[in-house]
């Protein structure tokens, strides 16, 4: 019905070395409402206009020589703020450079151009939608667990036609279950409209059940939108990493002066997963900005399939967003 959305889509991979240190990469991704569109279906995850479309969604070359490794081309990312997502039926990519490597103990440097991202428009053919970012964003980034015990981050964003932007955060094991976080995020803007987010989080964790709780606070001023969502997508659609972030409601916890917390807990029965997220978005400055939502999944393999039950209920004072959402997902892993 009009109300509903549906996809079914099936992605193959191939990865083949042709020399030693040198792989080529190749992927297709085919979406398909299977004719039920305007029946059972209204409207799809992935923008293909109701049409049955395929695309090149990694297409890449990579090379390692010690411990240096470069990709180049059609690939999935994952920085802090231009990442590949995984919530919807076929996963965005970016078209890229990237070079990683690991010479110093313990750290691991990344840097990246990124040209194009494919979040942005729709999937009409083997171009998988891809959609110019501009002038390329260059990303630099360090990652080290060089303090024991501790996963720290430090990135920086750079685009000739839009502000620069950092990433800083450290993520503690503090022992007995008990892990600590922190966030923090800044947009240099020319005209002086500069931003910043900064976001904290406490998790226990034991045996089969986990608890966490998490709040973020974005300043005041800034830029309209989403400032700290994926870059590789549209901020009304797409997520962020920020520990605050909605389970289905993306694009409220990052824009300017939002305050936001969220409470979860997991627990494993058997062989079923089962979550419940909490997350209070209050916005002062920014119109239809508040969401709360609340989010219960049930995940568990039947036969082959991996399958999920999302129940979704949430209170906005953007009315797109108010209400109740139930949602099935269906997955079947093979390989040839």
């Amino acid at each position: 019905g009009a109300n509903s959305m549906g996809d079914v889509a099936v992605s193959l991979d191939y990865s083949k070395e042709v020399a030693s240190g040198v792989t080529l990469n190749a992927g297709v991704t085919g979406v398909s409402t299977l004719g039920l569109e305007d029946t059972l279906v209204g409207n799809t995850w992935v923008n293909h206009g109701l049409e049955d479309r395929a695309w090149l969604d990694v297409a890449n070359v990579t090379a390692t020589l010690g411990k240096t490794t470069a990709v180049i081309g059609r690939q999935k990312l994952d920085t802090p703020l231009a990442f590949t997502e995984t919530w919807n039926v076929a996963e965005n990519t970016f078209d890229a450079f990237t070079v990683v490597n690991s010479d110093i103990a313990d750290t691991t440097l990344v840097g990246s151009a990124v040209t194009r991202a494919n979040g942005l428009g729709e999937f009409k053919n083997l171009n998988a939608g891809m959609t110019d970012l501009g002038e390329a964003i260059y990303a630099v980034g360090a990652i080290s667990k060089a303090i024991p015990n501790t996963t720290a981050q430090v990135w920086y964003y750079n685009q000739a036609s839009a502000s620069d932007k950092a990433w800083l955060q450290a993520d503690v094991d503090a022992g007995n279950g008990v892990s600590i976080g922190g966030q923090y995020a800044t947009l240099m803007a020319d005209a002086g409209d500069d931003a910043s987010i900064a976001a904290a989080k406490i998790a226990y964790t034991q045996d089969t059940m986990g608890v966490y709780g998490a709040y973020s606070k974005a300043s005041a001023k800034g830029q309209a939108g989403a400032q700290f969502a994926n870059y590789g997508a549209s901020a009304a659609d797409h997520g962020s990493k920020l520990y605050t972030e909605a389970w289905w409601n993306y694009g409220f916890v990052t824009q300017r002066d939002a305050e936001s917390f969220a409470l979860g807990a997991n627990y494993t029965l058997g062989d079923i997963a089962t979550t419940l997220q909490y997350t209070d978005v209050n916005n002062d400055s920014v119109a239809n900005a508040d969401i709360q939502e609340t989010t219960f999944t049930a995940t568990k393999k039947i036969g082959a399939v991996n399958t999920t039950l999302a129940f979704i209920s949430t209170d906005s004072n953007n009315v797109a967003y108010d209400g109740k959402t139930i949602q099935a997902y269906l997955t079947l892993p093979f390989s040839f």
